[in-house]
């Protein structure tokens, strides 16, 4: 063993939570410096020992619970809050989706000026890259969206 290797388990050694292998023993006798943190580190463990472990005050468990409780329950207001703002997006992209759906003229209207002010062929790619298919699967992906969501804050609540 290393001097390196034997001083990272002095304190364990010293404290009875780690067993003296012979390897180490051996590393011991022949090492000063070792043998020294060792014989250190018992007579720290045996003075400590030998005290009686002060107690805690009469309000220190009371004042740590509250303080836990405090944090978690800001905890839950950030997350709560983060949810609620993630709720009212999904709802507006879910109102938007239902308008989309109900006047799909209007939507193909809009993506094509949309287009015309990023390309000069507007009128065609709008017509031909905006099929009604896809206007329903974004509304589907948004359903599924809130649906997750919802079913997200169901289990949150249920823990």
């Amino acid at each position: 063993m290393t001097c390196h290797q034997v001083l990272e388990l002095v304190d364990a050694i010293a404290g009875g939570d780690a067993e003296v292998t012979s390897d180490l023993r051996a590393h011991v006798e022949t090492c000063p410096t070792c043998a020294a943190a060792l014989a250190s580190a018992r007579r720290i463990e045996l003075a400590l020992s030998a005290r009686e472990a002060p107690s805690a005050p009469a309000t220190f468990t009371a004042s740590v619970i509250g303080r836990i409780r405090r944090e978690r329950w800001r905890s839950e207001q950030q997350v709560d809050r983060l949810f609620n703002v993630a709720i009212a997006a999904a709802l507006l992209l879910v109102l938007g989706g239902v308008a989309a759906l109900l006047n799909v003229g209007s939507v193909m209207t809009a993506a094509a000026g949309a287009w015309s002010v990023l390309s000069v062929f507007s009128d065609q790619v709008a017509r031909e890259a905006v099929p009604l298919v896809a206007t329903y699967a974004a509304a589907g992906a948004l359903l599924v969206s809130v649906l997750g969501m919802w079913w997200w804050a169901e289990r949150r609540l249920s823990l």
